[in-house]
């Protein structure tokens, strides 16, 4: 099995990535959805961070709002480090079931925004990054986020440097232009893939 790890700068189009690989009849693994889990009540990060954030973070639903939670730890680098203590456990546990699951099968991705910062990248085989220019990004965080522009800019400057995140992957999309442009990036993809596992002797 070929473990392929999607990451890429914010507003890049790693999300669509996952759903044309989806389409595909890719084993596709969302780290963000794992991570959304941490934050019900059930969940048995739940205690943990509430007491490391307090009951201001719980929401009227009982969960924790996820919004006042992100408001916290944007503007307090410790904060942001010590939720990624108590939450990137929890999501490398749903990863590693993930693969156990989908063993069977000759290739699996998983979208994980954070895995050079995690340093998830000895997990997989293969690292992409799908990035876009600064311009690009900007643009689609206030048109599909509904950010101004200083708030966009700020998450923007927020985050790994781009051009580290591309140093470090082993394949990288660039995706400034169309959903079909993309659409046919991850077709290329597939098809140098599928040639990688027909040496293996597996189909994909």
């Amino acid at each position: 099995m070929k473990k392929i790890g999607i990451t890429g700068t914010i507003a890049a189009g790693k999300t669509s990535v996952s759903i044309l690989l989806k389409r595909r009849g890719f084993p596709v693994f969302n780290s963000d959805n794992y991570a959304r889990m941490a934050t019900h009540s059930n969940n048995p990060c739940f205690p943990l961070i509430i007491e490391a954030f307090g009951n201001d973070i719980i929401g009227s639903d009982g969960d924790i709002d996820r919004k006042k939670l992100a408001d916290v730890i944007f503007h307090d680098e410790e904060k942001r480090k010590q939720l990624n203590a108590i939450v990137h456990p929890y999501v490398r546990e749903g990863l590693m079931k993930f693969f156990e699951r989908n063993k069977d099968n000759p290739a699996v991705f998983a979208e994980v925004p954070l895995l050079f910062e995690a340093g998830w990248q000895d997990l997989f085989d293969m690292s992409v990054v799908i990035t876009c220019s600064k311009e690009t990004a900007i643009k689609r965080m206030m048109e599909d986020r509904d950010y101004t522009e200083e708030e966009a800019l700020s998450r923007y400057e927020s985050q790994l440097d781009p051009q580290l995140q591309i140093s470090l992957a082993d394949k990288v999309i660039y995706n400034d232009s169309s959903l079909s442009d993309l659409d046919h990036e991850i077709n290329m993809m597939i098809r140098d893939l599928r040639k990688e596992i027909r040496n293996g002797n597996q189909s994909v």
